[in-house]
């Protein structure tokens, strides 16, 4: 845990500075939305970069749900870890998804880091702005895909 073996860096985070994660925080940015084609690949890189970023920091947030599962395969050994860590696991997944989009969020509205004018455009210090707050994305299409998907899994068992 910890190796960065592209880039030759060895890091034991236990050694590191404990850094808490932030439960009560709350998310005010979402994803860049479309725009013309230039505009989506410099979106698109920052967005990639961001998203490095806000990988190494939600890590360092939730090393305590990293070690207990990795106690938990220690205790169990590698194989039975699959079945009886589950619920560390979901815990370490849980905390590394929530502490990634904490940390995207706070990237996507850092404007000393983000001083272009087509970043600009979409976010500022207290979240969206313009356009980007405005946008419905494509979240309203999830319940419809949901009932096909339903539908079609019901016309397969009907079959058999």
């Amino acid at each position: 845990m910890g190796s960065y073996k592209s880039k030759n860096h060895k890091v034991d985070i236990n050694t590191l500075p404990v850094v808490e994660p932030e439960l009560d925080y709350v998310i005010k940015t979402r994803q860049p939305m479309p725009s013309n084609w230039q505009l989506n690949i410099l979106r698109g890189k920052r967005e990639d970069e961001l998203r490095g970023l806000s990988y190494a920091y939600a890590r360092r947030k939730c090393h305590k749900a990293v070690n207990d599962l990795l106690q938990c395969e220690k205790d169990y050994g590698s194989f039975w870890a699959a079945f009886d860590c589950q619920a560390e696991n979901h815990d370490m997944k849980e905390c590394l998804a929530h502490q990634f989009d904490i940390e995207m969020d706070k990237l996507r509205r850092n404007m000393k880091m983000n001083t272009e004018w087509w970043w600009k455009d979409l976010y500022d210090e207290n979240g969206e702005v313009g356009d980007q707050a405005k946008w419905k994305d494509e979240y309203w299409l999830l319940p419809i895909l949901r009932s096909y998907k339903d539908l079609f899994y019901s016309m397969i068992s009907q079959n058999n």
